[in-house]
């Protein structure tokens, strides 16, 4: 069986309906920061809502995604054996009193050779940590990666890998710094040689040849949009030059009310790479649709990964692709 599982962060918890929870494998709540070398939930003002989750789906996972905080960072939280001990004690104590079915650290981009280190220090005590809690009761636990080779040089993936029961591999914003127009979620490789590594299945065939087996492996869906501005207006605004890096579009719910053939912008289907993207002759967005999401689904299938991740909940407020992704996995 496939996974289905979704990002929610703290607004989405009271908007996740009883239907997408009853189709959902695992639900990564985000985030726990870290402040002062511990955990802390202070963010997450509606996390009372997960107990009733279980009652709804009682087979549902709950994992608890921890991220940076503003002031205390992974990098300097995880320095030293003493400070790696007692951020996992604060996830060990969070895990016993909210009953946490596993833990995703989101440490995305360790930088330099001691938080490459560190970050599979960090893997493996936790794993330890976790498995202190209860001999009746497994913990998992996982990591949102990077997508493209670098990934590689930046963690110990290759060996950490070991401790982990999935991979969130976010095959979303893979292209987003370049300077021409490219599809910021692929599922397919593209047709350019502009851009390497640039789709879901070329990072899929690489996290495997790297040494991740494929029932670890979870890619990401994106519910949300990038756009470049100010493109040359030709190929439909589709590999043109546009001279500077992506930012932040639109959310699904926003790109379909208002954006998809509507107000001056055209629909597109790059039949190559499987990929949905709108210009209005100026302005390009790269988004994700209910056909990309039936190719991703089935390349879930084609590689026999373990399944599919989406960030970010709320950002469907229709309640569609839950639904549409739980049934193109089945």
């Amino acid at each position: 069986m496939s996974i289905l599982s979704v990002y929610a962060t703290n607004k989405s918890l009271l908007q996740l309906t009883k239907q997408d929870i009853g189709k959902l494998n695992i639900l990564n709540v985000g985030f726990g920061i870290l402040e002062q070398g511990e955990i802390s939930l202070k963010n997450l003002t509606y996390i009372h809502a997960i107990r009733e989750f279980k009652v709804i789906n009682p087979n549902l996972k709950i994992y608890l995604s921890l991220a940076s905080g503003l002031e205390c960072s992974f990098s300097t939280a995880c320095r030293t054996k003493e400070a790696r001990e007692k951020v996992i004690r604060s996830i060990v104590a969070l895990i016993k009193e909210w009953d946490f079915d596993g833990i995703d650290i989101d440490w995305e981009y360790p930088s330099g050779k001691e938080d490459r280190h560190n970050h599979t220090l960090l893997l493996k005590e936790l794993r330890e940590g976790l498995d202190t809690i209860s001999a009746h009761k497994y913990r998992g636990l996982s990591i949102a990666a990077g997508s493209k080779s670098w990934y590689f040089d930046i963690t110990e993936l290759t060996e950490s890998v070991r401790y982990l029961d999935y991979v969130n591999l976010m095959t979303y914003d893979i292209n987003a710094n370049e300077h021409v127009t490219m599809h910021h979620t692929c599922p397919a490789k593209m047709n350019t040689e502009l851009v390497q590594e640039g789709s879901t299945e070329e990072n899929i065939e690489l996290f495997i040849k790297k040494g991740v087996p494929p029932e670890k492996l979870i890619i990401g869906a994106a519910f949300y949009s990038r756009q470049w501005k100010n493109v040359e207006n030709k190929n439909n605004g589709l590999h043109s030059y546009a001279g500077s890096a992506s930012e932040y579009g639109p959310v699904y719910t926003k790109l379909i009310r208002d954006y998809v053939n509507k107000n001056g912008y055209i629909r597109y289907w790059d039949e190559v790479a499987h990929a949905p993207y709108l210009f209005n002759g100026d302005n390009f967005i790269t988004y994700e649709d209910e056909d990309s999401l039936k190719y991703k689904c089935y390349l879930v299938k084609k590689w026999k990964i373990a399944g599919i991740m989406a960030w970010e909940y709320s950002y469907d407020e229709e309640h569609t692709l839950i639904a549409l992704i739980d049934d193109a996995l089945k």
